[in-house]
């Protein structure tokens, strides 16, 4: 049973003002606070939650996979993320630190093999959810918060990415840690290692 807050309660924040009249007119402190409002069973348990530092995770993304052909030299980005960033966000990163050009629709898989609809999230390059009507339909990539999504250290899933060429990216959970006023910018990468091959090489 989740908690539900009233716009007349104290604000859980601590400051002792209404929430309607505090946090509650704050559209990203007001997120917060709802998102831990479907976690927490009582008013205590959600004020411990919002006291929570933010998790932060160390993502190993290993290129696997390119057109149906298996890349034989590493080639991977470890990543540092928050945790409260979402699937869409981190296929941004992936883009970038890649350099694939976000031109194809993608999917997550957490189920630990490719096109397992009860197991899939997924996006367009805008950020917008578009299930199959097809099947079942998949999870939003846009919504999904990685904190969210029950993930502990070694656990791995898989990334795809353009459907027709099938660009497979396995990622592991290498750490999670507390982040802290000593925490850098974030995402950031922390490792990289072999070199990307191009996207479009037939037109290159």
């Amino acid at each position: 049973m989740t908690y539900k807050i009233q716009r007349n309660d104290k604000c859980p924040c601590g400051s002792g003002i209404k929430y309607k009249n505090c946090c509650y007119k704050d559209i990203e402190k007001n997120a917060e606070i709802s998102r831990a409002a479907l976690l927490a069973t009582s008013h205590e348990e959600l004020i411990s939650m919002l006291l929570r530092p933010s998790s932060v995770y160390r993502l190993k993304v290993r290129f696997v996979s390119m057109r149906h052909q298996k890349v034989i030299d590493e080639v991977s980005r470890t990543i540092d993320v928050e945790g409260k960033y979402t699937l869409y966000d981190l296929h941004m990163e992936i883009q970038n630190e890649f350099g694939w050009d976000n031109d194809h629709m993608f999917s997550f898989y957490f189920g630990g093999k490719l096109f397992d609809r009860e197991n899939e999230y997924s996006a367009t390059p805008r950020g917008e959810h578009k299930p199959s009507m097809i099947g079942a339909p998949s999870k939003s990539a846009v919504t999904a918060q990685i904190r969210d999504l029950n993930l502990s250290e070694n656990a791995s899933f898989l990334y795809l990415f353009d459907y027709a060429d099938e660009l497979v990216h396995e990622i592991t959970v290498e750490k999670i840690y507390d982040k802290t006023s000593e925490t850098g910018e974030l995402p950031c990468v922390v490792e990289t290692k072999g070199s990307v091959p191009n996207q479009y090489d037939d037109f290159e």
